[in-house]
């Protein structure tokens, strides 16, 4: 009907000369879009396509990066942390990705896969929906607050934040409190499209 969705580019830029683009699309139950991606889209359908657009890419700087993501805020991360390693950044990168139970954790090989080949990358996961009993030895909570709990002064930092509204409304102020200066602070929160759905923006 002409109503638009926002995604993140979840493919590293070097990946463009290719004919894929790579979003990650988590199913909202009564999302009008993902319902339809789930049910009734099919390979071969077409889409219509605008873009790409903003500006939530790697900066060219020395200063070590924090990557703090929720759920499928892990799909624009993806891009950046990808086209460092292509680049061969050096620069320390740690990244925290807080999603509600380990099963949401949808491409932690990879991810670990990053750390056993990049000794610069380390990745520590955070649940904030555990249920009683689960035998998770990890970090629970926010995933800000445990950011946080290990870089009490974010001095010298770059941050790249993405996920809900609601989580990067939550989290910038408290970067910046920190002591991260709001220049090397980057977000890209997921605007909500009323009751049915999220994007990107």
């Amino acid at each position: 009907d002409g109503a638009k969705r926002a995604f993140s580019f979840a493919n590293a830029p070097q990946a463009a000369g290719s004919t894929t683009i790579e979003l990650h699309v988590r199913r909202i139950p009564g999302g009008r879009f993902t319902t339809q991606v789930f049910t009734t889209l099919h390979e071969g359908d077409t889409l219509d396509f605008e873009g790409p657009l903003g500006q939530f890419t790697l900066r060219d700087s020395q200063r070590p990066i924090l990557f703090v993501a929720g759920a499928t805020g892990f799909a624009p991360v993806k891009s950046i942390v990808e086209d460092a390693f292509a680049r061969g950044v050096q620069r320390p990168m740690q990244l925290y990705w807080g999603v509600r139970r380990k099963e949401d954790l949808y491409l932690l090989e990879l991810i670990e896969g990053w750390q056993r080949e990049h000794p610069n990358f380390k990745f520590e996961p955070v649940l904030s929906d555990a249920p009683p009993g689960d035998p998770w030895p990890g970090r629970r909570g926010l995933v800000h607050e445990a950011m946080l709990a290990d870089h009490p002064d974010l001095a010298g930092y770059e941050v790249y934040a993405c996920g809900s509204v609601k989580m990067v409304e939550a989290a910038v102020p408290d970067f910046l409190a920190h002591g991260l200066a709001e220049q090397f602070c980057f977000s890209d929160a997921f605007v909500p499209q009323g009751v049915v759905g999220i994007a990107k923006g």
